[in-house]
């Protein structure tokens, strides 16, 4: 009689441990430190850095770019003087409205720029913009009269400031500055309304830098 032969292992289907199980439902999590930020009242564009960012984004979006310049054309210099003007210079506010000034006639432009800025703002900025020209018009006066500083020239020195020639140099063409550092230092024989006159048609292009001269003159006549 043969012996019984030996019965073969059960082949067995065993669960995995309970923490593989945890494993395969819960991936790993990695956490992730998010530092934040608070964002003022008065920033209404999603440009922690402005000036910086508004760089990228050019250089990221540069056929986008390219269609405005083409539209703007010969305003193209000064559109892009804004784009790049600092936010301590330039707020939010003044900053978006005059852009959006530039591209009203092209809504589908404005629009894309400012998803592309992540503005955070309403759209009644340009309201807001021509009520305060009125209220400028109305008072008739500039702010600061630049005249006042003609009999101390020698305080709007380069080494005085420098950061706003190179404001100049960077904003215009070379003709154009010389022209206006002629008419700043070189013109003595014009009486103080002309050259006024004279300084701010020049500047009209780049109302920073107006304002960046006329708050100069203020700091320094103010004694």
């Amino acid at each position: 009689m043969e012996s019984p032969s030996k019965r073969k292992g059960s082949v067995t289907f065993d669960l995995p441990p309970p923490q593989q199980e945890e494993e395969l439902l819960s991936p790993c999590i990695h956490t992730i430190d998010i530092h934040a930020q608070s964002v003022p009242d008065t920033m209404l564009v999603a440009l922690f850095d402005r000036e910086r960012e508004m760089k990228e984004l050019v250089e990221h979006n540069k056929s986008f770019f390219l269609s405005l310049k083409s539209f703007l054309n010969d305003k193209w210099p000064r559109f892009e003087n804004t784009l790049y003007v600092p936010r301590s210079q330039m707020s939010d506010i003044e900053w978006i409205t005059r852009i959006s000034k530039a591209l009203m006639p092209v809504p589908p432009l404005l629009e894309k720029f400012k998803e592309l800025v992540g503005y955070l703002g309403e759209d009644d900025s340009q309201g807001k913009y021509d009520e305060e020209e009125e209220e400028e018009e109305e008072e008739g006066q500039p702010k600061v009269e630049l005249a006042r500083i003609r009999d101390r020239l020698g305080r709007l020195s380069r080494e005085s400031y420098p950061q706003f020639y190179i404001n100049c140099e960077q904003a215009m063409s070379k003709n154009e500055y010389d022209s206006f550092i002629h008419t700043l230092f070189h013109t003595a024989e014009i009486d103080d309304a002309t050259w006024e006159k004279k300084i701010r048609e020049q500047l009209k292009p780049w109302q920073n830098i107006l304002e960046q001269l006329e708050e100069i003159v203020a700091y320094e006549i103010d004694e």
